[in-house]
C-alpha cells in the first residue's frame, strides 16, 4: 500500500536522504521548502519524481494537507551561531512555523507528525545521569536550544491537549553523505587529506554521540509504521571523543 509523505523543509541533508528512502519505496512524496528547486541540489536527481512545493511553512493551507498520512516536520533554522547572532529570527521560524502546520493538522486527526527535535534541548546533563533518557529535564544553554525545546514541548501539548498523533525523536549529532561541510566530521577529512593541522577546540577529550543518517532516516520510518506516539532519543549508542576521531581520521585518510 502506498502512502503519501509530507516533508516540511524536505531540500536538507536529512530531507534528501529521506526522499531518495521513500522513493525508493515507490511511496508518494511532497516537499515544502523555501529553497527553490531550482537551487536544491541535494533533491536534483528526485525533483522529477515528487511534488515539490516552493513555500514558507507559514504560507502552507489546510488542503496543502489532503490526502497525506505522515508529515515529517524538518523545517529549521539549525545554524547555532545564527542563533546566538539572530535568536528572534530563530524563535519565529522554530516555534511559530510549526504552529501554523500543528493548527492545520488540528482538522485532520489521523495525519501523524513525526518532528525532528535536537540533542540541544538537554543542554549540559552531568555525567551521572549520561545516557541521557527522555525523562530527562530540558535545560538549553543557547537560543537554539531553547527554540527546539519550545517547539518540543509545544508538539507535546497538542498531542495531550488534541489528541493529535505526534512522535519526537530526538536525535544526537548528524554525520553522512550531503552533510553540512562546516560540521566537524567533514571538516577533519578535508583538512586531513589536505595535511593541515585538525581544529581540535580544547584537549579533544570532549565526547559526543555521532549518529548515521540511515540510522536517522530508519528511526523516522519506524515511527510512522509502529504505533509510536511520545518522545525518542535516537543515537548511536556509544560516545566517541574528538581525539578519538581525529586519530580515526588520519588513520583512514
Amino acid at each position: 500500500m502506498t502512502h503519501h509523505f509530507f516533508i516540511a523543509g524536505g531540500s536538507g541533508f536529512v530531507g534528501s536522504h529521506l526522499v531518495e528512502y521513500l522513493i525508493g519505496k515507490g511511496e508518494q512524496v511532497t516537499v515544502a521548502d523555501l529553497m527553490p528547486p531550482s537551487s536544491s541540489n541535494k533533491l536534483a536527481s528526485y525533483l522529477d519524481k515528487i511534488n515539490y512545493m516552493w513555500k514558507n511553512m507559514n504560507d502552507l493551507q489546510e488542503k496543502d494537507f489532503d490526502s497525506v498520512d505522515y508529515v515529517i516536520y524538518l523545517a529549521a533554522q539549525a545554524d547555532v551561531p545564527l542563533a546566538i547572532s539572530s535568536p528572534r529570527y530563530t524563535f519565529d521560524i522554530n516555534i511559530l512555523s510549526l504552529v501554523h502546520v500543528l493548527e492545520l493538522l488540528r482538522s485532520k486527526q489521523k495525519t501523524k507528525l513525526i518532528y525532528l527535535s535536537s540533542k540541544n534541548v538537554y543542554g549540559k546533563v552531568p555525567e551521572n545521569r549520561i545516557p541521557i533518557i527522555e525523562e530527562e529535564t530540558l535545560r538549553p544553554t543557547d537560543p537554539y536550544g531553547a527554540s527546539k525545546a519550545a517547539a518540543d514541548l509545544t508538539c507535546q501539548s497538542y498531542s495531550n491537549a488534541y489528541g493529535l498523533p505526534i512522535t519526537i525523536l530526538r536525535s544526537g549529532g548528524i554525520f553522512g553523505p550531503r552533510s553540512r561541510p562546516t560540521q566537524v566530521i567533514p571538516t577533519f577529512i578535508r583538512q586531513a587529506q589536505k595535511n593541515e593541522k585538525i581544529s581540535i577546540q580544547g584537549d579533544g577529550s570532549q565526547a559526543t554521540d555521532f549518529n548515521y543518517i540511515l540510522n536517522l532516516v530508519e528511526a523516522i520510518m519506524l515511527a510512522t509504521e509502529k504505533d509510536a506516539v511520545g518522545i525518542y532519543n535516537i543515537s548511536y549508542g556509544e560516545e566517541v571523543s574528538i581525539i578519538e576521531l581525529t586519530d580515526l581520521i588520519i588513520e583512514t585518510t
